[in-house]
């Protein structure tokens, strides 16, 4: 009869589905940056360029979403090159001192 796996090792196995290859985190971080800073100068344009308007606030609200939209993707991608790959380490079904006697 097996024993059924910890709650470590189970919390490893999860974390590992959903933590990628680094150069896919680092590419999730840096296109969440483009995209921040691509909202930011939507941003900075349409007050600049344009006149007061109804069609100034919808674009400041659209580069808003965009900075918004970039900061979560780059945020993912942070955790997922620097937090989810310490955990990993962490809770490494090798680490594990609960069957030791």
């Amino acid at each position: 009869m097996t024993l059924p796996p910890s709650r470590r090792t189970q919390w490893y196995h999860w974390l590992k589905a959903r933590t990628p290859e680094p150069g896919t985190a680092l590419k999730r971080f840096t296109t969440g940056g483009f995209v921040f800073c691509a909202g930011l100068m939507v941003i900075l344009l349409a007050d600049a360029l344009l006149t007061p308007s109804l069609q100034q606030e919808i674009t400041t609200l659209l580069g808003l979403l965009l900075v918004a939209l970039g900061s979560f993707v780059a945020l993912m991608g942070y955790l997922a090159i620097s937090l989810l790959r310490i955990l990993l380490f962490i809770l490494e079904p090798s680490h594990d001192r609960s069957d030791r006697h």
